[in-house]
């Protein structure tokens, strides 16, 4: 009788948990799998005058150069909005991301994003200005260490730490109107 046979009764029970272990295996293999990719969220990485941040990348429509038309201020408008731009028969709103973070406006922004329309935020379309662009970055989970402005932090995988920025929550936290 060799462990291949399965016509005896030992050699029935060798094959049934050699089965067993291997259905074990990839059952656990499944599972990780599964966490893993549904732990990960992919961000678009920004410079924000020496500041790194990140946005959720399936809120992102487009990376662009940073072109705008300037706008008549009126008093009502928030300190951060630059102007308004037109893409593909839509008027986007162009907020300056130092600004509405709390920083001072940046004086030749790099990367202009502009954002899918979402049911939550009050402006139908908005784009982000940042001094740059450096690629996409996939983090792991999701951070709950919060900066004094309510934003969490992530570390990457180089040490180096990043602010994580959900446009809804950005504008949810502040009137926004023009």
């Amino acid at each position: 009788m060799t462990e291949g046979d399965t016509t005896s009764p030992s050699g029935r029970d060798a094959f049934a948990r050699r089965v067993l272990h291997e259905r074990a295996r990839i059952m656990a293999a499944r599972g990780q799998e599964h966490a893993a990719g549904a732990a990960g969220r992919p961000l678009v990485m920004l410079d924000l005058a020496g500041q790194a941040c990140g946005v959720d990348l399936h809120a992102v429509l487009r990376v662009t150069d940073p072109v705008w038309s300037d706008m008549p201020r009126r008093p009502d408008c928030p300190p951060g909005v630059r102007g308004v731009h037109g893409y593909q028969a839509d008027l986007y709103t162009v907020f300056d991301l130092s600004v509405l973070l709390g920083g001072v406006p940046l004086k030749d922004p790099g990367v202009m994003l502009l954002l899918r329309s979402v049911s939550s935020i009050p402006l139908g379309r908005i784009a982000l200005l940042a001094s740059g662009a450096a690629g996409t970055v996939e983090i792991t989970g999701t951070p709950t260490p919060l900066t004094p402005s309510g934003f969490p932090q992530a570390s990457l995988p180089d040490g180096r730490s990043l602010t994580v920025i959900d446009p809804a929550r950005l504008f949810s936290s502040r009137y926004v109107g023009v």
